[in-house]
């Protein structure tokens, strides 16, 4: 069906192939679900919505179940996808409701980061879906108490949004949790560190960076983390 359908569609929207490798990604992994969206067909058999989706289907080589309208009148295309598409945080939000909002985004940012430092590739757009996210939060729930941690400590303090620092959080306190939750401490706080310290050096840079008119990508303070991160598992605090 799918290739029936895009054969006859004459006038074809541009095709967004980042959208059609992740939809069928998704179809790869099992994690397409009937979710009540369905293709539109209209009455000239054009495909109102719902491209993308046959795209994937090809591409995977796999086939989907999914509602199927027909009959539409072309001019209601002008009214599809005009709503707000629904994020990691509205998924997280109705899977754990009653976790603050706050943290629920955190928690989504999170997600994103761990995907890119699990893969080693901090700069890259990783999409992680919104399945992956509620999944990766249900299999790390100590990355929830790693976005605790970080939200409770002053927010005039932080170096860098909670986001990005939940992830670097939950990855390094799987390697080493004490060292972990004294360095991001004392990387978030200011205190106990000394001049000579990661930390402090770390610290200083972010905060001259705040000051500029053009910022840091928030990738490169990432790897800034990182690094600071491996030098102090190697050289204990005040020893350099």
């Amino acid at each position: 069906h799918a290739t029936t359908w895009l054969r006859a569609n004459k006038n074809n929207r541009p095709v967004r192939r980042g959208h059609v490798a992740f939809l069928a990604s998704e179809i790869d992994h099992g994690n397409w679900q009937i979710n009540g969206q369905a293709i539109v067909i209209s009455d000239d058999e054009q495909v109102l919505d719902g491209q993308h989706r046959l795209l994937a289907v090809i591409e995977s080589g796999i086939p989907i179940q999914s509602l199927v309208v027909y009959g539409i009148s072309p001019d209601a295309f002008k009214t599809i996808d005009t709503g707000a598409t629904r994020t990691g945080a509205d998924a997280l939000a109705l899977h754990f409701p009653g976790m603050t909002s706050g943290i629920v985004r955190c928690l989504s940012t999170a997600v994103q980061w761990c995907a890119r430092l699990e893969h080693e590739q901090v700069s890259s757009r990783w999409r992680v879906s919104n399945t992956d996210v509620i999944n990766y939060v249900k299999c790390h729930p100590s990355l929830i108490q790693c976005a605790e941690t970080l939200s409770s400590y002053p927010k005039e303090a932080r170096p860098i949004s909670i986001g990005p620092a939940t992830a670097c959080y939950e990855l390094f306190h799987r390697r080493a949790a004490p060292l972990a939750e004294e360095f991001m401490e004392r990387m978030f706080t200011g205190e106990g560190i000394a001049r000579t310290d990661v930390e402090w050096i770390l610290r200083q840079a972010f905060i001259r960076d705040a000051q500029r008119v053009t910022k840091l990508p928030t990738a490169v303070k990432v790897r800034m983390i990182v690094k600071a991160w491996n030098w102090r598992r190697r050289v204990p605090a005040g020893a350099a």
